[in-house]
């Protein structure tokens, strides 16, 4: 475990059912992309309402929801955009890569054709998100085991080659790891903005000090020339 997972497991954490609650601490934008069919707005039906449906209509350009949890003593919100897989809406989702905090690329782990697809996602991203934007990779459908394609060594190299650090397998439909992976990232999202807030204060602090310790040398400064000013002035005669 790298320090990185201890710090995040460390954080205390509980979720808000209230999703229309009114104050947040932080609000983070996250997206659900990948092919038309992996199950994204099941995730998204999972970790609203803890529903599933078996029928679910085509998500046309784009569906909207919110995950809350209180992480420490602050209220931190996911606002969720589920987004088409269709070809034919890519021009419209595209713009909804503006802003993300971070993005689940999400495949079906029973259709190998909806995995090799995840690196055309991933180009997606990397051309129109923010660069630090943070990426997970999601296997869904992770309840049908003896349908799987996709194994997850193959998933896990994936995220090697290409710098992803996290990788889950989820169920919508039987809620499998849904409401873990969106508390990690609700967790981790909070744990970046604090540290970088943190180190902001220490570089404030630093800059405050080196300020200080300059002023007290140039009192000094002038102190000694006042006094040398002094000695090196003639007196006058008796």
């Amino acid at each position: 475990m790298n320090t990185n997972e201890e710090k995040l497991k460390n954080i205390s954490y509980s979720v808000i059912k209230d999703k229309n609650i009114a104050h947040q601490d932080f609000l983070y934008k996250l997206i659900i992309i990948g092919d038309t069919g992996v199950g994204k707005s099941c995730l998204l039906a999972r970790i609203m309402d803890n529903d599933f449906k078996i029928e679910h209509q085509v998500t046309i350009g784009v569906e909207f929801g919110a995950f809350v949890t209180q992480i420490q003593d602050k209220i931190v919100k996911l606002q969720i955009w589920d987004t088409a897989g269709q070809e034919s809406f890519r021009s419209i989702t595209r713009i909804f890569y503006r802003g993300a905090h971070c993005v689940f690329l999400t495949y079906d782990i029973t259709r190998e054709e909806t995995f090799n697809n995840v690196g055309d996602w991933l180009k997606e991203v990397k051309q129109h998100a923010n660069p630090d934007i943070l990426i997970y990779l999601i296997g869904n459908f992770c309840d049908l085991e003896d349908d799987r394609e996709i194994s997850r060594e193959k998933a896990i190299e994936f995220c090697r080659e290409n710098g992803i650090e996290k990788f889950f397998e989820t169920s919508a439909k039987t809620g499998d790891h849904v409401e873990e992976v969106f508390s990690l990232a609700a967790r981790e999202l909070y744990l970046q903005q604090k540290e970088q807030a943190d180190e902001e204060q220490r570089e404030q602090e630093e800059k405050a000090k080196e300020l200080a310790q300059k002023q007290r040398q140039e009192k000094v400064k002038l102190k000694a020339t006042t006094t040398k000013e002094k000695q090196d002035k003639p007196k006058g005669c008796c």
